[in-house]
Order: C-alpha cells, then sequence, then structure tokens
C-alpha cells in the first residue's frame, strides 16, 4: 500500500510538470508593448441592413427642420 501511494506521488508530479511545460510553450512570450490584455476582442457591430424607415437606436436621423410648436387659442 504504502508503494502506491508513492508511485502515486511521484506520477502525479510528473504529470504536473509535463502540462505546466506545455502550457508555457504555447503560451510564448509576446514581449509587444501593446494595450491587449487578453479577453475578446473589441469589433464594430454588423453592418445590417434594415429596411427603409428603420433605423437603429443609436443611428437616429438628424432633424433638419425645428419642430413647429402648435399654439391652441
Amino acid at each position: 500500500m504504502l508503494w502506491d501511494v508513492i508511485l502515486c506521488g511521484i506520477l502525479y508530479t510528473i504529470l504536473i510538470v509535463f502540462v505546466f511545460v506545455r502550457t508555457n510553450k504555447k503560451r510564448g512570450n509576446n514581449d509587444s508593448d501593446g494595450d491587449d490584455e487578453g479577453g475578446l476582442p473589441v469589433s464594430l457591430p454588423p453592418d445590417i441592413d434594415l429596411p427603409p424607415g428603420i433605423c437603429l437606436p443609436d443611428d437616429r436621423p438628424k432633424n433638419t427642420q425645428p419642430e413647429t410648436e402648435e399654439v391652441f387659442a
């Protein structure tokens, strides 16, 4: 029983070292001075072909004519 525990400990250590070495090789040393801190890349929203008269909330049409106020007397 003691030999089983010792052999399992040695095997566990070898596997941990193997995984650690493999992950460091894949990651590589990227010493660029970029501002990229990881995570998902930020991309622009997709161009959607909307029917005429429909616009996205951020794409509100600019009113060129001021709205007139109606006065009821």
